[in-house]
């Protein structure tokens, strides 16, 4: 009976979940013993039964109203019931019955009065206080013109003893509202803040297992863009890699205000190319105003610093947002996007001003504030069929925030708007790894380790890497990661942070164990699809060498490559240097190595069709590969099958990389039987293996041979190009494109003055001016050079 009276009353209080209801319980339970001690008063200081029986109808009264609440869910009807029922037709009665205001009632009318301020809400609260208050008035004023209407008290004792009574219980009365009131105020804001925290935390589990399958969507995709021919399939998958990276950003912009909710959004600062990110942004939406037909304008300062240092991932988050909004409402005109130094602060920091304006649609008045709230849009019905979630504004602004700075707006209706920010900065410094990061680049003796637990993340760091002719390993597990660490010197390791059992950060600190055994230290970078910056920060301290995001951008991937490989081992490509096969010899090429199984176009894909670079792979087989078949013949001899695996593994990868399909083909069946430790099969298939390695052998230097008569033709000598350039043209054209502004191609042109011009010390210069955007110097000192 005890337990089930106590669940009642459990369930009746604590339980309730609704913050209105909860506090006409409590308030009624208040009114309660209030009447009770008017109860007691009444017989301790009057004696007097009607006061007795006003009071215990008074709680009778609270506790019907409790039940009614409880029952209907009607908290209002509740409140109305006992603002009318009870402060002001019961308190009434009490104050005429007990001496009017030489009485205790007019203390419980303030008790009934807070009540009013606390229980209602908006206009009825004004109302229901207003009339409570002049009702009180208008009794007060009553009793005071008919005095024959109020029961006074029978002695001086008993008047005092009530007034002290009303005193101590009010004022106890209604601190115990206040403290009941700001319990359960501080339990539901308790509850609002744990679901909010659970909503984010759910948002960012949600966010981060759709990144994985956007990966590997992503990273096939971008392989079908590289190596296929075929003009409808790469339009296909050009609307695949489009529709996929608007996908990405909008789960980031939800993993961004999940993360930012949670307070995990923290500053990360490093060296960064102004300029650099400056052209990226103009370069994508120049193109995306273009397809619009808007004038897309760069406005930079000429004193701003060519390097800074600063987060330069949030300040180009906002400057995307601001941007992307730009495009979307603006359907003719002008978009502008100025930075801007504004000198130094007191701590001797560059102030940089960002700022977007357009000449689109322009945002009302009254909605400027509501924009940077989330989900929220401005003029929703004029602008219901432009696309977006409502997260940008509020997720920059809050970004800016955390820089110390805060996004502002002016905007007329129908005229557009201007966006601009404040971000003190620090001057950064260059180096070599920004000013030489452009093209790919080879490595086809490097080894490297790429560690995740799911085999379509391999694939797709496999098909990434592909062009890099890097040998690349892979392992599914932490334990087979150290198992192959264990018989290889690896150049770099990819590890994958979420791994089951044993997780990035476990197995890189096993590995560096191991690298301390062998004396030796190999880099190791960690991928990710945790994109917060706290993460990043954790992965440094614990030993990581670099991080990478997935999904894995192939740019990133191949400029971490570089930074972290030796550089022994890395060959450079630039882009602009692609040496092509003319078309009118291709088809005997192809031939030619088409009799020793080798498939020149296979290779050619792998390496954006360079022929040099093809030339240069072959010498690189034609000199390794002997030894490493030559090890092959020892590994089986001694029984080594292990060993003997590893070997074939990388003859794979080099056929691969040379289109030698069928030693390609043959090698994967070999290392398989090697690794079964197949004996029979391995003894009896060797020969023919060798047999088609010697094919190739020969097909590449057949090819070598014939295309040492062809390579001064397609890769001229620099006296030779002096000969066929007119270097006063070369100048000219240089001189109009920095006059009109045209980056690329002015820095093209500076590549071909290199092979004509002596004085490499002031084409340098230019040419550090193209880059810095700069173009005004860059035409003085041009013009000086011509005169």
């Amino acid at each position: 009976m005890f337990k089930g009276l106590k669940d009642g009353i459990v369930n009746f209080y604590i339980k309730e979940k609704e913050l209105d209801i909860s506090m006409i319980k409590l308030l009624g339970t208040a009114g309660i013993m209030i009447s009770l001690v008017g109860a007691v008063q009444a017989i301790f200081t009057s004696f007097d039964s009607k006061g007795l029986l006003i009071n215990i109808l008074a709680a009778l009264a609270s506790l019907g109203l409790m039940i009614f609440v409880h029952a209907t869910r009607k908290y209002l009807a509740g409140y109305l019931i006992t603002s009318i029922g009870i402060f002001m037709i019961l308190f009434t009665w009490l104050f005429l019955e007990t001496g009017g205001m030489g009485g205790s009632i007019p203390y419980f009318f303030a008790f009934g009065m807070i009540f009013t301020l606390l229980m209602y809400k908006g206009k009825l609260m004004y109302i229901m206080e207003t009339i409570q208050t002049l009702f009180y008035v208008g009794v007060c004023v009553f009793s005071y013109f008919f005095p024959e209407y109020v029961k006074p008290f029978e002695t001086p004792g008993k008047q005092f003893g009530d007034q002290l009574a009303g005193i101590l219980f009010s004022a106890i009365g209604i601190g115990f509202i206040f403290l009941l009131y700001i319990r359960t105020y501080r339990k539901q804001q308790k509850l609002a803040e744990d679901s909010s925290q659970a909503k984010s935390i759910l948002l960012a589990n949600i966010s981060h297992e759709i990144r994985t399958p956007i990966n590997m969507l992503l990273g096939m995709n971008e392989m079908i863009l590289r190596e296929s021919e075929n003009t409808q399939i790469n339009e296909y998958a050009q609307n695949i890699d489009n529709a996929g990276h608007q996908l990405l950003f909008m789960v980031n912009q939800f993993l961004d205000l999940a993360r930012i909710d949670m307070g995990k959004e923290e500053l990360f600062e490093e060296n960064f190319n102004s300029f650099k990110m400056i052209r990226s942004l103009g370069d994508f939406f120049g193109k995306e105003a273009d397809r619009k037909s808007i004038e897309f304008v760069m406005d930079i300062d000429k004193k701003l610093p060519a390097f800074l240092y600063g987060d330069i991932q949030k300040i180009s988050q906002i400057l995307s947002n601001l941007l992307t909004n730009a495009v979307k409402y603006t359907s003719k005109g002008t978009i502008v996007l100025s930075v801007q130094n504004r000198g130094k602060d007191e701590n001797g920091y560059n102030v940089i001003h960002f700022e977007v304006s357009d000449t689109g649609n322009g945002i009302p008045a009254k909605e400027q504030e509501k924009i940077f709230e989330s989900f929220e849009r401005a003029d929703i019905i004029r602008n219901r069929s432009i696309e977006g979630t409502g997260l940008g504004l509020a997720i920059s602004n809050k970004l800016a925030n955390i820089m110390g700075s805060k996004i502002q707006v002016k905007s007329q209706y129908g005229v557009g708007s201007e966006f601009w920010f404040d971000v003190p900065l620090k001057t950064g410094k260059e180096s070599e790894f920004f000013a030489n990061s452009d093209g790919f680049f080879i490595a086809p003796e490097a080894k490297i380790l790429a560690v995740d637990d799911n085999n379509m993340n391999l694939m797709v760091v496999k098909s990434l890497l592909k062009r890099t002719m890097v040998n690349l390993d892979t392992a599914e597990s932490a334990l087979a990661c150290y198992e192959k660490y264990e018989k290889s010197n690896y150049d770099l390791v990819l590890m994958d942070y979420m791994m089951p059992e044993i997780d990035g950060i476990e197995a890189m600190e096993h590995l560096r164990e191991m690298d301390k055994a062998r004396n030796r230290t190999t880099p190791i970078i960690v991928l990710t699809a945790d994109a917060t910056p706290d993460k990043k920060e954790l992965f440094f301290a614990k030993g990581f060498d670099d991080y990478l995001l997935k999904p894995t951008d192939t740019n990133l991937l191949e400029k971490a490559l570089i930074k972290h490989l030796p550089e022994r081992l890395v060959t450079r490509v630039k882009n602009e240097s692609v040496t092509l096969l003319p078309e009118d010899v291709k088809g005997d090429y192809t031939d030619l190595l088409k009799k020793y199984d080798i498939s020149l176009e296979m290779a050619l894909k792998h390496l954006s069709g360079d022929v040099l670079q093809f030339s240069r792979i072959s010498e690189y087989f034609i000199k390794n590969t002997p030894g490493t078949i030559e090890k092959i013949r020892k590994n089986i001899e001694e029984g080594d099958y292990e060993n003997a695996a590893i070997n074939i593994h990388a003859i794979k990868g080099n056929a691969g990389n040379v289109g030698g399909e069928d030693l390609y083909y043959s090698a994967r069946r070999l290392e398989k039987r090697a690794k079964d430790k197949d004996e029979k099969y391995v003894v009896s298939a060797l020969p023919l293996f060798v047999m088609k390695w010697e094919r190739v052998d020969e097909g590449l230097k057949e090819f070598l041979k014939e295309f040492e008569k062809l390579k001064p033709k397609i890769v001229p000598e620099k006296k030779e190009v002096k000969k066929i350039l007119d270097e006063h043209t070369t100048w000219e054209n240089l001189l109009s494109a920095v006059q009109l502004g045209n980056q690329s191609p002015a820095l093209k042109l500076t590549d071909e003055l290199a092979l004509m011009y002596k004085d490499k010390e002031t084409l340098e210069k230019i040419r550090g001016f193209i880059k810095n955007i700069e173009f005004d110097k860059a035409e003085e000192l041009i013009k000086e050079v011509k005169v």
